[in-house]
């Protein structure tokens, strides 16, 4: 089963499963995110309940306004709109992420060949 982000922007899915990484390598490495998960789910689950409605809200508001400053042209978005964008732009800084690796690494492998030849 393929699941894929789409936005207007962008798409994405994941990997096919002749380019999955083996999954017996990492079953302990699942198994160790899964109990973070869930030990942050139960933290968020008590804090949650120790807040009334109100201060839920607030807290809400407040977080989507910070969301809404991080995001170029967030502050003229709806909340749905927003969250939209929001993945489009983590998707965008991964792909500068990752052609900055690139990039560096490309240039580390000319900066070796260079010392090679004495240059």
């Amino acid at each position: 089963m393929e699941k894929t982000l789409a936005s207007s922007h962008t798409k994405r899915s994941s990997p096919s499963p002749s380019t999955a990484v083996n999954t017996t390598s990492s079953t302990g490495f699942n198994r160790r995110t899964k109990q973070r998960l869930s030990d942050a789910t139960a933290s968020v689950s008590e804090t949650t309940r120790v807040e009334d409605d109100g201060d839920e809200e607030e807290g809400v508001e407040e977080k989507i306004e910070a969301l809404q400053t991080i995001v170029p042209g967030g502050t003229a978005l709806g909340v749905d709109a927003l969250f939209e964008e929001t993945a489009s732009y983590i998707l965008a800084l991964q792909c500068q992420i990752n052609a900055i690796k690139v990039l560096t690494a490309f240039l580390e492998r000319c900066e070796k060949d260079d010392m090679k030849f004495g240059g």
